[in-house]
């Protein structure tokens, strides 16, 4: 097989691998390799201009020379002689720039691989801007027809669009989803890298929490009409997603939209994140609701909240206690606890789980710290009303209380006032000493009937 075949059929791949793509770019990289082939071979480059008939689809090349008297030494391939120029146009005179045809027969080997490599760069670098223009408005979108190229160290290659080169990185990847070469894959765009930037321009997700708000758009067009809504989102990729729905039209249940005629819409959505599960919730502003919601299939029997300091954050948290019954206990927290912090994410706050055996010790051993106010020493029935109608209805309460605010009811005086509050004080740490005890009490028992329920067992 001669060198003049291997270069021409060489040229003539580069040029097929890239039909698709656009003319004008295509023909500069052309020029740009043969530019860079003729530098090669000749010392300097060459003025190469290139020309496409997109009738024939026939393209040709050109290289212009200058029309002189003599040619320069070592310059033939940018000067001509007028004899030689009128053999292509009879009309040149000196000056003018004519130009003779030039193949890539034309070239050495070392100069082919140069215009590839030229021709190459600059198309890459053209295709890279055109992406980037393409792709930079479309983040957090669902990037249709992606095909899996290959999977590396846990990585997934892909190419979009039969050509444009794209990663799901492994730590966007669903937990437990496989790929194998030739998969299609229906991602989100994550990022798109700057051209200038080596590998892979597109970054796409399989977990981030909007691609399951993207695939309900595609099963839902009220959400495009704004009839319904997405609220609030919470994701276990792989696992299950929570979401919770609005709608603004009160004659439309936003939770049927989203589950579809006979559950249609909710498992389409299902089989493209590969049976993920996905609680639907209606939403609501009152966070004890939504949680309570959040946490089926476990029915919460009530919901308490407190403000904490976080030591992760740095900030006040707010935390919820749901209390469900013991035997469900399990049910609300989900396998690895996943059910729990769904729901928190949902509702943004931190949610603990209590047995309503434990709430309903604790609460009994709550209730027995409360000392009515009327029966602190030293305060008679008549004061007992009066302190009750201002507030001050508890021993606590009253130890509390600001001393102006106690000072106001009808008939206290400043006397009175530090006598009956030192009594509060003793009769309230008496109490506590004496919860104290009963609670250690307690625990005893239990832990006695923990350990003859084992001696039990192992007995059997």
């Amino acid at each position: 097989m001669s060198d003049d075949y291997e270069r021409t059929e060489a040229l003539a791949a580069i040029v097929r691998e890239r039909t698709g793509i656009n003319r004008e770019l295509l023909v500069e990289a052309l020029r740009c390799g043969f530019t860079a082939a003729s530098e090669r071979k000749y010392g300097t480059p060459q003025d190469i201009r290139v020309h496409w008939d997109q009738r024939s689809e026939d393209v040709q090349f050109e290289a212009f020379k200058t029309v002189v008297k003599k040619v320069e030494p070592g310059m033939s391939h940018v000067q001509t002689t007028r004899t030689e120029a009128k053999k292509i146009d009879p009309e040149a005179k000196l000056g003018d720039e004519v130009g003779f045809p030039v193949s890539i027969t034309d070239f050495t080997r070392g100069a082919v691989n140069v215009f590839r490599a030229a021709y190459q760069r600059i198309l890459g670098q053209a295709e890279r801007k055109q992406v980037f223009k393409d792709y930079g408005d479309r983040i957090g979108q669902l990037i249709p027809r992606c095909k899996v190229r290959q999977v590396y160290r846990g990585a997934v290659n892909v190419a979009v669009a039969g050509s444009i080169e794209a990663i799901i990185p492994y730590e966007e990847r669903a937990r437990n989803e496989e790929f194998q070469q030739g998969d299609t894959v229906l991602p989100i765009l994550l990022e798109v890298k700057e051209p200038e930037t080596d590998g892979p321009q597109l970054i796409l997700s399989r977990r981030d929490p909007r691609l399951v708000k993207r695939l309900f758009e595609r099963e839902a067009p009220e959400i495009e009409e704004g009839v319904v809504e997405i609220r609030a989102i919470a994701r276990e990729a792989g696992v299950r997603t929570k979401i919770a729905v609005a709608s603004n039209d009160g004659r439309i249940d936003a939770v049927g939209t989203f589950v579809g005629m006979k559950g249609i819409r909710v498992q389409s959505v299902m089989r493209s994140l590969n049976e993920e599960r996905i609680d639907i919730l209606p939403w609501t502003i009152d966070r004890n609701i939504l949680v309570t919601s959040a946490l089926l299939p476990a029915t919460v029997l009530r919901v308490s909240s407190r403000d904490e300091f976080s030591d992760e954050t740095g900030e006040m948290e707010k935390v919820l206690t749901a209390v469900v019954s013991d035997d469900e206990v399990g049910r609300a927290k989900g396998s690895r606890g996943h059910n729990v912090r769904l729901a928190g994410r949902l509702a943004e706050c931190r949610i603990e789980i209590e047995e309503s055996s434990v709430w309903e010790a604790r609460k009994y051993f709550e209730d027995m710290l409360v000392i009515n106010i009327g029966d602190v020493p030293g305060i008679s029935e008549k004061l007992a009303q009066k302190l009750t109608v201002a507030g001050f209805d508890s021993a606590r309460r009253l130890i509390n209380g600001a001393k102006d605010r106690v000072l106001n009811v009808k008939g206290l005086g400043e006397a009175t006032y530090k006598k009956i509050l030192e009594s509060a004080i003793i009769k309230q740490e008496e109490q506590e000493e004496f919860v104290k005890g009963e609670i250690e009490r307690a625990a005893e028992e239990e832990q006695q009937r923990t350990d003859e329920e084992l001696d039990i067992e192992k007995n059997n």
